[in-house]
């Protein structure tokens, strides 16, 4: 029977005054439609509601099919044979076979969900974190106002590359020692020395770009052995640090950007492949920074292109992307951001490699920064060596000078 010789037949019948008979003849003929056809929502709704839901019909005509003795028995199609037609060993391999599918599907289903969990308990944490720092932003000191004192008429501009805090681990080998109390004394060493170049090289415009890694995170088990304290307290503090050098770097220039992209050590997840960018503990220090520094002059800017890719439009005509790094290959970084802004960019910023290098493909310079954090395990295992140390730019018209400021504090 056709849905037209389905709807033909309904005629028949009066549907302001259907009995009970009616309703189990409708459903009978209904049950023999097509599969792709039959709609037992639409039909229930087509009568006038006579069931709650048009699964309640499907199953009451089901039923009295079952009582008169009219439900169809052992005639379940296996392998395009009735159950009469099979012998026993092809019976069981069909069972078998249907059982196997049954379990895919169930693993399939329960992948789905295990994800779904996942990701909203990860949102959840995220909004968990927020509140927190909201209330604590409220009850922590006002940070003190800084003024900018200019020394002369020129305009200049500046990079600030900041990146791999680490803050959270604590190292003591041959190479470099590191924990909270250094890393404070490192970025103090910072703060200082970069209001003082862009002082005396009468810095109108300060960008700084936070390139990520500030939290030592729980990505690699070496990170777990050598952290110092857990990843809520590395937030915090991390959070604090930062906070309190956008504030003093306020008397660099009298115009302070901040610009963020997200990183691989503040990812929430351990393993890189079951990560998704968007669950990145990162996200909530700018969301700290934000609040906390909400009373001062510091301008936060958004990412127009993505949250692991940020562009800078310089006074002097040139533009500059800037990533943390674990994505990018340096030699191929200059073709890859040009195809994908469309635009032909002369400058890359990029943190992560704990190495300071400059690489130059014709006019297109990669600046790699340094680390606050210096040598540990992860990149002694990798032998990546690099003193700490962060990497200032002022550009003076199309002059661009290069301040490599040390921060080899041990103690």
């Amino acid at each position: 029977m056709t849905q037209t010789d389905f709807l033909e037949f309904l005629k028949k019948f009066n549907e302001e005054n259907l009995t009970e008979d009616d309703l189990f003849e409708i459903g009978v003929t209904h049950k023999e439609l097509p599969l792709g056809v039959k709609n037992w929502s639409a039909l229930n709704e087509m009568l006038g509601m006579p069931f709650t839901t048009g699964e309640n019909y499907r199953c009451w005509v089901k039923q009295k099919l079952a009582r008169t003795g009219e439900l169809p028995r052992n005639s379940k199609l296996l392998s395009n044979k009735t159950v009469e037609d099979l012998s026993t060993q092809e019976m069981e391999d069909e069972i078998q076979g249907q059982i196997q599918d049954l379990y895919k599907q169930q693993v399939k289903t329960r992948d789905s969900l295990n994800a779904y969990r996942r990701m909203m308990r990860e949102e959840a944490r995220l909004d968990d974190f927020k509140a927190l720092m909201k209330e604590l932003v409220v009850d922590i000191t006002k940070l003190p106002k800084v003024v900018y004192h200019p020394v002369g008429n020129t305009y200049t501009e500046a990079v600030l590359m900041l990146s791999d805090l680490h803050i959270g681990v604590e190292i003591d080998n041959y190479y470099n020692k590191y924990n909270i109390t250094i890393a404070r004394k490192r970025v103090n060493k910072l703060i200082q020395d970069v209001i003082r170049y862009c002082v005396n090289n009468n810095v109108q415009r300060l960008n700084i770009l936070g390139l990520g890694d500030y939290c030592q995170g729980h990505i690699h088990t070496s990170a777990r052995l050598e952290q110092q304290i857990d990843v809520v307290e590395q937030i915090m503090v991390a959070s604090e640090i930062i906070a309190d050098t956008l504030n003093q770097l306020q008397a660099a220039a009298p115009d302070v950007r901040y610009y963020s992209v997200t990183d691989n050590h503040s990812r929430m997840t351990p393993s890189l492949k079951e990560s998704i960018e968007a669950e990145n503990y990162g996200k909530l220090i700018t969301f700290y920074l934000k609040e906390r520094l909400r009373d001062t002059n510091i301008t936060f800017e958004e990412n127009v292109l993505d949250q692991e890719i940020g562009m800078i439009n310089f006074q002097n005509g040139k533009t500059g992307v800037f990533v943390h790094g674990h994505h990018d290959n340096i030699t191929t970084l200059f073709q890859n951001m040009t195809a994908y802004t469309g635009i032909v960019v002369d400058y890359a910023f990029v943190g992560h490699y704990h190495c300071e290098k400059l690489k130059t493909f014709n006019n297109f310079k990669v600046y790699v920064n340094g680390s606050i954090v210096g040598v540990d395990q992860y990149a002694f295992s990798k032998r990546l060596f690099g003193k700490p140390s962060q990497t200032l730019l002022i550009f003076d018209g199309d002059n661009v000078l290069h301040h490599s400021i040390n921060l080899d504090i041990q103690e």
